[in-house]
């Protein structure tokens, strides 16, 4: 998947995109048609016709999908588009998904450096930039002014001279400025406010680029929780098995993907500050605080460029989404990996819990005491995991309405239940004080099988796999398509 048309392109094919051409105000009305359309769980949505943008485009819930609280009832898959971006099939089990990234994160492929390409087709420059020439939408009713939600920031640190991306919140504060957002709730400054900060000491400006409409595995890499270290352009290429074709920056040695709709660059100034927020964010608006100015000076992009946005909050969101996909693969890797003889199918941070959830499928055990073991290294791994449920072999991923009938019917809580003290201070609960400084405990049910209770006395489930032979399964399945029968059956095996 080399650019998001291509994925658009896709998604048209697949039912997956829904194509408004009535005009669509860019001030909250374009994002309260994601909010129920990510409620109902529906299609990426694209906007042709943008109130006062005879020539904008707008596209939203790229990367949404309806989670797996109503599964197989709702038949499109929360990380069925996400797959889609990378190459794959959008109903694609989520196990497999799982596998997939797992294996093409351990095999990146390097990116390549071309000369010219469609991210420079039209290129604006010194006074003739203006950000209010784009329809950058106002998200909330709230929101202290317009935002870019879907790109990726990167600046360039001169001390090491090495490049650091990362996707943050911006705030339209002018024709050339965009004002940087914070995370909320976050104890320790993320790598480009350490880099801002120690230019700032010097009185130095920081170089950057920000590059909107990305191709999908590169929007997929940066919700990875990659070290500095790691080349994610490299990762990207291996996500989608495809080299990432990349143009160095106009006024500065970065590098962006040549097949981005969009690309600022410009500085941000020492020690120039602008008021940003309130943002609504996850569950809550974020405050109002003092931020950093990235002061745009130069504007490239390709021919009628379609930025997309995040409308953040309504759930699932793309950036819900992406992370509950993403980072429950690279906990899952990671507990593989340090947790010495677990056996784990699968992990999943269901959407509907905003990533404060893991449920996590342990296969057959040859040992007691796995779930406790593997629950501290996800709170250690994490900063956004609180709870944690484990289940036995026989639920599946897409299950989780069984999930959570058996962590009623299974656990006996005295002994099944177990909370730990350890702080998380982004996984506060809303009445949790939003100030700074307060944390939250952990929690951890095993809802599985007592591991010393003989097999022939556990109860089967009463499902349509597990009650009804296979011949009889097969013959209900036929016939069920012989006869046309709306929704197509969903099985289980």
């Amino acid at each position: 998947m080399s650019s998001l048309r291509d994925l658009l392109e896709d998604l048209e094919d697949e039912q997956e995109l829904n194509i408004i051409e009535d005009e669509v105000d860019w001030n909250l009305e374009a994002a309260a048609i994601c909010a129920m359309n990510q409620r109902t769980g529906g299609p990426a949505v694209q906007f042709n016709n943008v109130k006062g943008y005879p020539d904008g485009k707008l596209v939203g819930s790229l990367f949404t999908g309806p989670g797996f609280m109503w599964y197989p009832q709702v038949p499109r898959m929360m990380h069925g588009r996400i797959a889609m971006g990378l190459g794959l099939e959008k109903d694609i089990k989520y196990e497999e998904f799982q596998e997939t990234i797992i294996e093409r994160k351990k095999a990146p492929i390097r990116s390549i450096e071309v000369d010219e390409g469609p991210c420079h087709d039209v290129i604006i420059e010194a006074n003739d930039v203006d950000l209010y020439k784009y329809p950058i939408p106002r998200l909330h009713e709230k929101d202290g002014g317009r935002y870019l939600t879907s790109h990726t920031v990167h600046v360039y640190d001169a001390e090491s001279q090495t490049s650091n991306s990362g996707v943050y919140r911006l705030m339209l504060g002018g024709r050339n400025k965009l004002v940087h957002g914070s995370i909320p709730r976050r104890v320790s400054p993320t790598g480009i406010e350490k880099i801002v900060a120690k230019a700032a000491k010097k009185n130095e400006a920081v170089p950057f680029a920000i590059v909107i409409g990305s191709p999908p595995p590169v929007t997929a890499a940066g919700a990875m929780n990659l070290s500095s270290r790691t080349d994610e352009y490299a990762v990207a290429g291996g996500l989608g098995a495809n080299p990432v074709a990349l143009v160095k920056a106009k006024l500065s040695d970065i590098l962006v993907p040549v097949d981005a709709e969009m690309v600022l660059e410009g500085e941000i100034v020492p020690g120039a500050t602008m008021e940003e927020g309130p943002f609504g964010s996850i569950s809550y608006y974020t405050d109002k605080m003092r931020n950093f100015i990235y002061d745009v000076q130069l504007i490239t992009h390709q021919e009628g460029p379609i930025l997309p946005f995040v409308a953040e909050g309504a759930k699932p969101s793309d950036s819900m989404c992406l992370l509950s996909a993403l980072h429950s693969t690279e906990l899952l890797e990671y507990c593989r990996n340090n947790v010495f003889g677990s056996v784990i199918n699968w992990v999943t941070l269901p959407v509907e819990a905003k990533l404060n959830l893991a449920i996590v499928c342990l296969g057959r055990q040859a040992l007691p005491g796995f779930p406790g073991r593997i629950a501290r290294a996800i709170y250690s791994q994490s900063p956004y995991v609180r709870k944690t449920i484990f289940v036995d072999p026989d639920v599946q991923a897409e299950e989780l309405s069984i999930a959570l009938n058996d962590r009623v019917n299974k656990v006996k809580y005295e002994d099944n239940v177990f909370i730990s003290p350890m702080g998380k201070p982004l996984g506060l609960t809303e009445n949790h004080g939003f100030g700074g400084g307060d944390l939250s405990s952990t929690m951890t049910v095993d809802a599985t099988w007592r591991f010393d209770r003989p097999g022939e006395t556990k109860a089967r489930r009463n499902t349509f796999e597990a009650a009804i032979p296979k011949d009889v399964r097969d013959r209900v399945v036929a016939l069920w398509k012989r006869q046309g029968i709306s929704p197509d059956p969903v099985v289980m095996d």
